[in-house]
């Protein structure tokens, strides 16, 4: 009987090999952006422009007095930025965040509406 549960056993290891962890499914890595919005004109920094990742609602933030904001646990993969500002508009920029836990910082140029 111990020899049919040992060998029970074992079969059961041998046919659970190959089998991937299932603990390394799902995990998601992020990094960060650092946003500069600026007139494109003189490049003067846009104070209190709303920036926004394509990534959704949380991905987004608000510029200071520098015309910076952070965005954080943005996931790894391209992604694309953009702002708004009342009178103000501009294209999106590119970025690829590659690196889990590093920073990309992206300038955002900033045209008068037409």
């Amino acid at each position: 009987m111990r020899h049919a549960l040992l060998a029970a056993v074992c079969l059961a290891a041998l046919g659970l090999t190959g089998c991937p962890n299932p603990n390394a499914i799902g995990v998601q890595k992020f990094g960060t952006v650092t946003a500069t919005v600026v007139l494109a004109s003189n490049n003067q920094p846009v104070v209190g422009a709303l920036v926004i990742l394509n990534t959704g609602p949380s991905g987004n933030c608000t510029t200071a007095a520098g015309g910076t904001c952070t965005i954080v646990q943005v996931p790894v993969g391209p992604q694309s930025v953009y702002a708004s500002a009342p009178g103000l508009n501009g294209p999106a920029v590119p970025v690829n965040v590659t690196t889990e836990n590093q920073n990309y910082p992206v300038t955002i140029l900033m045209y008068p509406s037409s």
